[in-house]
C-alpha cells in the first residue's frame, strides 16, 4: 500500500476544502454525502458562482460552479454546451457538484444548456456561456487614407456589432472570428481603433493615423536631408509597408546616421505623444538609435528584426521630452556594417 505525504500547506488547503464544502452543503437536505447512491434519476435546482454562491443561469468560462439538486451522488459527467468539463467526484454529493466551464467551451450558437449525468440518468437545466471580450491583436496599415482598408486581426470576434476609430464609426468590409477589414472613415487623423462585439469592447494598443506625417510616400515640405557615412533613396520600391515607396538607408559605416531635419517653422509638441514608425529589417541590420534634434545622449534603442517590418511607437518622454521638433536620425548603433533599413509611415501622435 502506497501512503501519499502531505506537507502543512497541502493539508490546510484540504481541510479548508472540506470546511467549504461543508458549508455548501449544511443547508442542503438529504445530503449522503461524496458518491452515496442516489434514489433516483438527478434533477437541476440552480447553478451558482462558487465564489459569491450567487444563482445564476449564464457562467464564464474557466469559472467555478455549483450545482444544486437532488440525487447528484452518483455523478458521471458534467457537460456546459456539449463539452464535458472536470469535477472531482470526492467533493460530489447527492446535492452538490463543484465544477469549472471549460476553456474550450462554446458560447457562440451552441445550446445553452448544462447537463449532468449520473449512474441512474441525467437531467440539463438552460444555461448560457457569456462570449468573453474581443482581442485585438495587430491591425495593418497603421496609417491610411480615407477610405483604404484596414485589417484588424485579433480573436473572439463572433457577434460583431461595431468598429470605431476613436469615436467615428468605420463601414465593416467583412468579418471572420479572427480577422475584420473596415474602410477608414472620412476625417480621422489619428485615433485608437475600438472593436464591439455582444461580449464587450476593446481597445487597440497601437494607435492609428498621425497628428503630423513626416513620410508617407514622401518627404514632408521644407524638409531637408542630411546624415553621413552612407546612402539614401527616398522612392524605394524594393520594401514598402504602405503606398508605393519606402525610404532605403544603406549605412557604409559603424554608427552612420540617417538625418533628415525641419527647414521650416519648428513643430510644435505640445499636443503630440509620441514618434510613430516602420522599419524593415534588411541584411545586416540589429540595433538602431532613434535621436530627435540632435540629442543623442536621450536617444532610445531599438532592435529590428531582419526579413519583417517592425512597427514602433516610441513616447516623447522616452526621446528626452522635446518641446518642438526640428530633426530626426535612425542611427546605426551595432557597429556592424554594412546594413540596410527601410523606412516608412513616419510621424508623430
Amino acid at each position: 500500500m502506497n501512503f501519499k505525504i502531505l506537507n502543512q500547506g497541502n493539508c490546510t488547503l484540504f481541510l479548508m476544502t472540506l470546511l467549504f464544502v461543508g458549508a455548501l452543503t449544511s443547508c442542503q437536505p438529504d445530503d449522503t454525502g461524496g458518491g452515496a447512491e442516489s434514489s433516483g434519476p438527478p434533477s437541476i435546482e440552480s447553478v451558482a458562482l462558487t465564489a459569491k454562491d450567487s444563482t445564476t443561469t449564464v457562467g464564464l468560462r474557466q469559472n467555478s460552479y455549483t450545482i444544486y439538486g437532488n440525487n447528484l451522488g452518483t455523478t458521471q459527467e458534467v457537460y456546459f454546451n456539449g463539452t464535458k468539463a472536470y469535477f472531482n467526484p470526492t467533493l460530489v454529493t447527492n446535492n452538490v457538484i463543484i465544477t469549472s466551464i471549460p476553456e474550450d467551451a462554446p458560447y457562440f450558437d451552441a445550446s445553452d444548456e448544462l447537463r449532468v449525468v449520473t449512474s441512474k440518468g441525467e437531467a440539463t437545466i438552460p444555461f448560457s456561456i457569456e462570449q468573453p471580450a474581443p482581442k485585438i491583436i495587430s491591425f495593418a496599415p497603421l496609417a491610411a487614407s480615407a477610405g483604404d482598408i484596414v485589417t484588424i486581426k485579433g480573436e473572439i470576434f463572433e457577434g460583431l456589432e461595431s468598429v470605431r476609430f476613436g469615436d467615428t464609426e468605420a463601414e465593416i468590409v467583412s468579418s471572420t472570428t479572427t480577422e475584420i477589414q473596415v474602410r477608414v472613415p472620412e476625417g480621422v487623423v489619428q485615433a485608437f481603433l475600438f472593436v464591439e462585439t455582444a461580449g464587450g469592447v476593446s481597445q487597440s494598443t497601437q494607435s492609428f493615423g498621425f497628428k503630423f506625417v513626416i513620410y508617407d510616400d514622401a518627404l514632408a515640405d521644407s524638409w531637408w536631408i542630411g546624415g553621413w557615412a552612407g546612402t539614401q533613396d527616398f522612392e524605394n520600391t524594393e520594401r514598402v509597408k504602405r503606398g508605393d515607396f519606402s525610404i532605403k538607408r544603406t549605412y557604409d559605416g559603424g554608427y552612420s546616421g540617417f538625418q533628415i531635419g525641419n527647414g521650416g517653422a519648428t513643430i510644435d509638441l505640445s499636443t503630440m505623444s509620441a514618434v510613430k514608425v516602420s522599419i524593415y529589417g534588411g541584411e545586416g541590420i540589429n540595433d538602431v538609435k532613434i535621436v530627435l534634434n540632435g540629442n543623442d545622449g536621450v536617444g532610445k534603442v531599438i532592435t529590428i528584426e531582419e526579413g519583417v517590418w517592425n512597427d514602433f511607437t516610441i513616447p516623447l518622454s522616452e526621446l528626452g521630452s522635446p518641446a518642438v521638433l526640428t530633426e530626426f536620425w535612425v542611427q546605426e548603433f551595432s557597429g556592424t556594417v554594412p546594413a540596410v533599413v527601410y523606412i516608412d509611415d513616419l510621424g508623430l501622435i
